[in-house]
């Protein structure tokens, strides 16, 4: 071999594997060492699988090379051995054998070995084989500590999201006392103002409302997380919750100009659902249609049946939803303005609308109106039958 050659095998300084060869042969065993050693190995040499086995359970080795027969414990029950012992069972095992390639090979991976050189050994082949296995346990444990942290940084991001979770829920917890206070307050007042008052108190209804909405979302989404969102279904009329809604939607849309017509058709009056979140879908669907809807068009609240399933549409003429953003719309935090600050944005309200519909058994997605120009939010939640 070139002396470039010979160098480029040699361990780096500081960096010189340990290999344990154990072979009851001496000339072999003195063969196996010179190679290791002269190619900048440090080797430690032992005549028996007993031996090998006191070495490693006191001195750190990198490669395990063992005889196939020897004298007590041959190589196969060593190597078996070794696999089960857990603090050096990662150790990679070459084994040397003058045995018939099939018979051997097949053994060799029945008791875990990693690899098999037959006899007589080559002084190229013995390195290159050594080589290989090292790096190859080298390149395993740096994956593996790799994973280990990667687990242990993400059980901490778990638990660090567990905390941001409670806090959350106790926050909005602790504001919802004080909104129904000022919801409750503004209410009366507004009963009996007139004029600029009246106005002024129907803004701060809508404020207080919009809070109130947005501090709901974010219980649900934290308890949908703990699994403790259920939905509660009873039977109601669509007709009434969505004039419901949208006389609670009137006060927002009257600031841009914005109509809000219903259209529930005749046999999607009488629904089985959980009254509740859907009221709350389809608040969260309209306000966010007046939002983006422009200056004096029409939001439309729509429902029917189709087969054995409600559908509710809240239709608006506003710029739409971009293609890539159909689904990754729903997902929280996701918003398509640019200032969500500026806008109020804060990609809760559609993560809500999917959890609601979902809790229902149902599902949601949008449309583009392109006839129109606009967007048409879409829920479906299945009705039993009858």
């Amino acid at each position: 071999m070139t002396p470039q050659l010979a160098i480029a095998e040699r361990p780096k300084v500081g960096e010189r594997e340990r290999v344990l060869v154990a072979d009851d042969s001496p000339e072999n065993r003195t063969i196996a060492t010179g190679h290791l050693k002269n190619a900048g190995y440090e080797v430690v040499a032992v005549t028996s699988g007993e031996e090998a086995l006191e070495v490693l359970a006191t001195e750190p080795i990198d490669l395990v090379v063992l005889d196939v027969v020897m004298p007590g414990i041959g190589g196969f029950e060593t190597c078996r051995r070794i696999r089960a012992t857990p603090t050096i069972a990662h150790l990679p095992v070459l084994f040397l054998t003058a045995m018939g390639d099939r018979e051997a090979t097949a053994a060799a991976l029945e008791v875990g070995g990693d690899d098999l050189l037959p006899k007589p050994m080559h002084r190229a082949e013995l390195l290159l084989r050594a080589r290989a296995l090292i790096r190859q346990r080298k390149t395993t444990a740096k994956l593996e500590a790799t994973l280990q942290a990667l687990a242990a940084q993400n059980e901490q991001l778990r638990r660090l999201e567990v905390d941001k979770r409670k806090m959350s829920q106790l926050i909005v917890h602790d504001l919802r006392g004080p909104l129904g206070a000022c919801l409750a307050n503004a209410e009366l007042a507004r009963q009996s103002a007139v004029g600029e008052q009246a106005e002024m108190l129907d803004d701060m209804l809508v404020a207080i409302r919009q809070l109130d909405q947005t501090s709901r979302d974010l219980l649900d989404l934290s308890r949908a997380e703990d699994a403790e969102l259920t939905a509660r279904l009873e039977k109601f009329s669509m007709t009434e919750l969505a004039a419901e809604v949208a006389t609670t939607m009137r006060g927002m849309a009257r600031w841009t100009g914005i109509a809000i017509a219903v259209d529930v058709e005749l046999e999607a009056d009488r629904v089985v659902a959980d009254r509740e979140l859907t009221r709350r879908l389809l608040q969260n669907l309209v306000h966010n249609a007046v939002k983006y809807a422009p200056h004096g068009t029409t939001v439309r609240i729509e429902a029917s049946v189709d087969g054995d399933g409600l559908v509710m549409r809240v239709v608006d003429d506003g710029p739409g939803v971009p293609p890539d953003a159909v689904e990754r719309i729903f997902e929280r935090y996701v918003t398509l303005d640019d200032d969500p600050a500026r806008s109020g944005s804060h990609g809760l309200g559609l993560a809500f609308c999917r959890l609601a519909a979902e809790a229902q058994g149902g599902r949601i997605w949008v449309e583009d109106r392109a006839d129109r120009g606009g967007a048409s939010f879409c829920v479906r939640i299945p009705q039993p039958t009858t």
